[in-house]
C-alpha cells in the first residue's frame, strides 16, 4: 500500500503556464512535521506549527465544526472551470446558465467563477462602482485563462477537457462525461475553527484503476452569496448575488503531484489553511478535484466540494 500522508499547505505563489507543471511542494511554507512515522503535516508559517506537540496541541484544543462531501463512489463528478468579470456585460447570462445546469445536475456539478482579465479589475478606491476585487490572489486566474485557451467573457471549461467555451456548449460537454464510471473516489471532509478562521481540509482518494497518468490533486476555496456590483447587459446593477466565486487557490496553480494510481491503493492528505476574516463561511465551500497533468490535456477525472460551515 502506499504510504498514507496528510499534508497541510498553503501556497499563494504564481505558477508560470507551460505544457507541463512541475511543481514540488515549496521549501518555505514551513516546518514539515511527522506523526507515527507516516504522518505529515505541512503548515504555513503563519500558524506556527513547527513540531509535533504544537501540532498536536492546535489540533486537540480548538473546536472544530464538521462537514463532508458527498458520496462520489459511484459517480463522476464534474468541475465548470468558469471565467468571469464584474465589468463583463455577458457574464450574467454565463452565471444563469450554470444555475439551470444545477438543477439538471445537482450536486454532480460543481461551479467555480474565476474572475480574471481586464472585466476583472477593479476600480480605483473611492470610485462609485466596481472597486471589489474579486479575483484570487496570486494570478492563478490569468495562467489558467492562457492555458484553457479563453478567447472572451463568459467562457467556460468542463472538467478541463478541450478549450473553454460559451455558455452554449456547457451542457454538451457535461453529458458527454456525466455517466462515465469514475477512476477514483474522491472523499472530502472540512473541519472549520471559527476562533482562528482555520480549515483543515481532508481528502482521501481511492483508486479505482490502474493507469500511469501523471495525476494532480488541486483545492479551491470558493464562496458564494456575495452582494455586490455586475454589469448585466448594460445596465449597472448595484446588489447582484456573485456565486462560487474563486476565493483561494490553496495547494499552488497546478496542484499537489499524486502517487501512481494504482487499483485497490489510497492516498490521503489534509491541508490546513487560513480563511479571510470577511468570508462567510457558511457561504463558503471547498472544492477538491483530480486531474491528468499531461502537455496536451488536463482532464479532471474525480471532483468533490464540502460548505466549510
Amino acid at each position: 500500500m502506499k504510504k498514507i500522508s496528510y499534508i497541510a499547505i498553503l501556497f499563494f505563489g504564481l505558477t508560470a503556464a507551460c505544457d507541463k507543471i512541475d511543481d514540488p511542494i515549496p521549501a518555505d511554507l514551513g516546518t514539515s512535521v511527522s506523526l507515527d512515522g507516516d504522518v505529515e503535516f505541512i503548515s504555513e508559517p503563519e500558524l506556527g506549527l513547527t513540531d509535533t506537540t504544537l501540532l498536536k496541541d492546535f489540533i486537540t484544543n480548538n473546536v472544530w465544526d464538521t462537514t463532508n462531501g458527498s458520496d462520489n463512489s459511484n459517480r463522476r463528478f464534474m468541475v465548470l472551470e468558469e471565467f468571469t468579470g464584474q465589468k463583463c456585460s455577458s457574464c450574467p447570462r454565463g452565471t444563469r446558465e450554470i444555475s439551470r445546469l444545477r438543477t439538471i445536475f445537482g450536486e454532480q456539478l460543481i461551479p467555480v467563477g474565476i474572475h480574471t482579465g481586464f472585466f476583472a479589475t477593479p476600480n480605483p478606491p473611492g470610485s462609485p462602482m466596481y472597486t471589489t476585487d474579486f479575483r484570487a490572489p496570486g494570478g492563478h486566474g490569468a495562467v489558467y485563462a492562457v492555458k484553457f485557451g479563453v478567447s472572451g467573457n463568459p467562457r467556460g471549461i468542463v472538467n478541463r477537457i478541450g478549450n473553454a467555451k460559451a455558455e452554449t456548449q456547457w451542457e454538451a460537454d457535461i453529458i458527454a462525461v456525466k455517466d462515465d464510471a469514475p477512476d477514483a473516489v474522491l472523499s472530502l471532509s472540512n473541519y472549520y475553527d471559527s476562533i482562528n478562521h482555520v480549515v483543515r481540509s481532508q481528502v482521501e482518494i481511492d483508486w479505482k484503476k490502474t493507469s500511469s497518468n501523471e495525476y494532480h490533486l488541486q483545492l479551491y476555496v470558493i464562496e458564494g452569496k456575495i452582494i455586490d456590483w455586475q454589469l448585466d447587459g448594460s445596465t449597472d446593477i448595484p446588489n447582484y448575488e456573485h456565486k462560487f466565486v474563486l476565493r483561494k487557490v490553496v495547494n499552488s496553480t497546478f496542484g499537489k503531484e499524486l502517487e501512481d494510481a494504482v487499483n485497490g491503493e489510497s492516498e490521503k492528505f489534509q491541508y490546513i489553511f487560513k480563511l479571510d476574516n470577511e468570508w462567510k463561511s457558511k457561504n463558503t465551500e471547498i472544492v477538491a478535484f483530480i486531474f491528468n497533468n499531461d502537455e496536451s490535456a488536463y482532464e479532471v477525472i474525480q471532483a468533490n466540494s464540502a460548505y466549510v460551515k
